[in-house]
């Protein structure tokens, strides 16, 4: 908390779930427990996720609570700034047993509150939930859920990141309460122009939305949905959103396409994100509404 430029405040929390009907939280429960394989969760951190997940509740909003950035399980890069690394012998079983500590500690509920699995592993039979290794992962995650939450809904995620591409390798445990959250940032070359932790950077200036890119975002969103038909589990399309440094009028435009899209096919959806700084829809420094991208995602 804080390192996104943003600190948890009641009235964000209230606005959040006054204007959109989910709220999606990412929280890195890796990094709030012990390194050992029972990954025991500090409590006082615990409780500060209590009160963000309860008052969103109350509020009325569906909340998907995500375990976000447990980046040396996941292997898509390097460790981020103040994340601890653990002997690699623990890491699934640190999965395993933080999901196990989260199911009980939420199991009364409203059937509103929905987990996810992991945020974003990486593509391939690599590491995280991706491959063969990651279906097995995921599995037995699932499992650990259930021992306390038999029939809370559990959404799970393709490898390469969550994009639609994954999907081909994603092999789901037999459970009916699943959904299959799928990212999207098509096209990348719009979408993170000049974000700062890709070197080189990606170009500035980059406009949307041409018919080439429209094609993009409708072949991802079209693979999604030729598998959610085939298989019988349900989409949801857990972020989408263009990096702050890309001209405004474009970011707009991208945002109405991707949503309209989505809704076309019966996609629920959430921007990435609400008040931090990738692309924000409220302006917390300022306290009013990033007008165009919320006017694009129909925000009341």
């Amino acid at each position: 908390e804080g390192d996104w430029g943003l600190t948890l405040r009641p009235e964000l929390l209230d606005r959040a779930a006054r204007h959109f009907r989910t709220v999606r939280l990412p929280v890195r429960w890796s990094n709030h427990a012990s390194a050992d394989a029972q990954a025991r969760i500090d409590e006082a951190f615990a409780r500060r996720v209590d009160a963000a997940v309860d008052r969103l509740l109350a509020a009325g909003a569906w909340v998907i609570l995500d375990l976000h950035h447990y980046m040396q399980l996941a292997g898509g890069g390097p460790l981020h700034p103040h994340e601890f690394s653990v002997d690699e012998s623990v890491l699934e079983d640190r999965l395993v047993n933080l999901w196990r500590q989260v199911a009980a500690r939420y199991h009364n509920r409203s059937p509103r509150l929905l987990f996810e699995l992991l945020n974003e592993p990486p593509g391939g039979d690599g590491p995280g939930l991706g491959g063969e290794r990651g279906n097995r992962l995921a599995a037995r995650a699932l499992a650990a859920v259930r021992e306390s939450n038999p029939t809370g809904v559990v959404l799970v995620g393709p490898d390469d990141w969550n994009h639609p591409r994954g999907l081909a390798r994603l092999q789901l445990p037999r459970d009916p309460n699943l959904i299959v959250s799928i990212h999207s940032y098509d096209p990348f070359d719009f979408t993170h122009q000049g974000v700062p932790w890709r070197q080189p950077p990606l170009p500035r200036g980059v406009g949307c939305c041409d018919d080439a890119q429209r094609r993009q975002v409708r072949e991802a969103l079209d693979t999604a949905t030729a598998w959610s038909r085939a298989q019988g589990v349900p989409l949801h399309l857990g972020e989408f959103g263009a990096y702050r440094e890309a001209p405004m009028p474009a970011r707009a435009a991208y945002a109405r396409l991707v949503r309209e899209e989505a809704e076309a096919r019966g996609i629920g959806w959430a921007w990435w994100e609400f008040a931090s700084d990738f692309s924000p829809v409220w302006d917390s420094a300022k306290g009013r509404w990033v007008e165009p991208i919320r006017r694009a995602l129909g925000v009341k």
